[in-house]
């Protein structure tokens, strides 16, 4: 019999998007069946100074130095994770967390982000803790060892591609990984972009602004001169003042957006960076994606999955975009139609759902 009114936590951290994502998607499915679930970040709640700092250096990496990301990223590889739970800079933190599960009392823990995972190792170790935890790994086929070597009762991977090279990597028995997908807000998992193909009275661009100012002005205004019909939704962040000159009756130019999902249900194509949030809400709502900015390591393998999946395509400079726009939209865009329809054989929805079905069938049977 499941257990009735189970607890879900999610320990979350706020470095780019996706790691947040995917635990507010989970527990939004985890409530919606009547479950308890928490979305705590131990990070910013126990060391808050040092996590701002984190915090900055990881903005400043994605918008002026991804080469130093690069660096720090591929530094995590070599590290031994497991020794650094208990590491002074880092203790207060495991001791948080342990502190959150005595008092919230879960049935279940989640982690979308590794460094959890191996202080919920050290704290079961030590007999310190007694409940069953999960890592959702948020990132498709280039997977860091950091996430994979903990001593997790489960691995939620986001493609069946990931869970079969983990699982061969890492030597992982089926039964500790679990190729759910990524977890999307149902806002995305209920709805789809447009159907009809772009054509000259009619072609709708979101474009996320995370490449270089130039670069990001030099792709829109060869759009705009390319194709005359294009209206473009420019999501600027706090660079927006700096594409004011872009701003006209085709382009519209804004910092942010809490609707998404409106924005992607009314566009033929996303352009804009990898980060395996936004790239799997395209996915889920079937729109082909154009990446023209990337962080070293961890995204380039949300661009390989694009391109295995054949919807979608890195592209590294204007000229680059341009051919490829025209390729899309050429003989009534049998290209676009054909991504859109690889998009929707991949079949990349229901992640948050199969996570919170796989861990009712794990843990929660009394």
């Amino acid at each position: 019999m499941a257990k009735a009114n189970p607890k879900l936590l999610l320990l979350t951290v706020g470095y780019g998007d996706g790691h947040n994502s995917a635990a507010k998607a989970i527990a939004q499915c985890a409530v919606n069946r009547g479950w308890q679930a928490e979305v705590i970040d131990p990070c910013l709640n126990a060391s808050p100074r040092i996590f701002a700092l984190t915090q900055n250096f990881y903005k400043f990496c994605v918008a002026s130095a991804p080469w130093i990301w690069g660096i720090t990223y591929y530094q995590t590889e070599t590290a031994d994770w497991a020794t650094k739970a208990d590491a002074p800079i880092l203790r207060r933190i495991t001791r948080y967390i342990k502190n959150l599960i005595t008092d919230y009392c879960p049935d279940v823990v989640l982690c979308t982000y590794p460094l959890y995972a191996y202080m919920l190792d050290y704290l079961r170790q030590r007999a310190e803790i007694n409940v069953p935890y999960g890592v959702v790994v948020t990132d498709s086929l280039e997977i860091s060892r950091p996430w994979m070597l903990s001593d997790a009762d489960v691995f939620y991977l986001p493609d069946e591609y990931s869970a079969r090279l983990v699982k061969d990597c890492f030597a992982l028995t089926d039964a500790r990984v679990y190729s759910s997908g990524f977890p999307v807000r149902a806002a995305f998992d209920g709805r789809a972009a447009l159907k009809t193909p772009p054509h000259s009275g009619d072609f709708r661009i979101v474009y996320g602004a995370y490449a270089p100012t130039r670069r990001v002005i030099e792709d829109v205004r060869g759009i705009c001169s390319a194709f005359p019909y294009v209206e473009i939704t420019l999501i600027a962040g706090a660079r927006c003042r700096l594409f004011d000159s872009l701003s006209n009756e085709r382009v519209k130019v804004i910092s942010r957006t809490d609707d998404m999902p409106s924005l992607f249900e009314n566009a033929h194509l996303y352009i804009g960076k990898a980060g395996a949030a936004t790239m799997y809400e395209a996915y889920a709502m079937n729109l082909p994606v154009i990446v023209n900015y990337s962080l070293p390591g961890q995204e380039q393998g949300n661009i390989a999955l694009l391109q295995t999946d054949m919807c979608g395509r890195l592209v590294n400079t204007t000229p680059d975009l341009l051919n490829l726009l025209h390729s899309l939209t050429a003989n009534n865009a049998a290209m676009w139609q054909a991504w859109r329809s690889a998009m929707i054989a991949a079949d990349r929805k229901g992640g948050a759902a199969r996570i919170i079905d796989d861990v009712q069938r794990r843990f929660l049977y009394e």
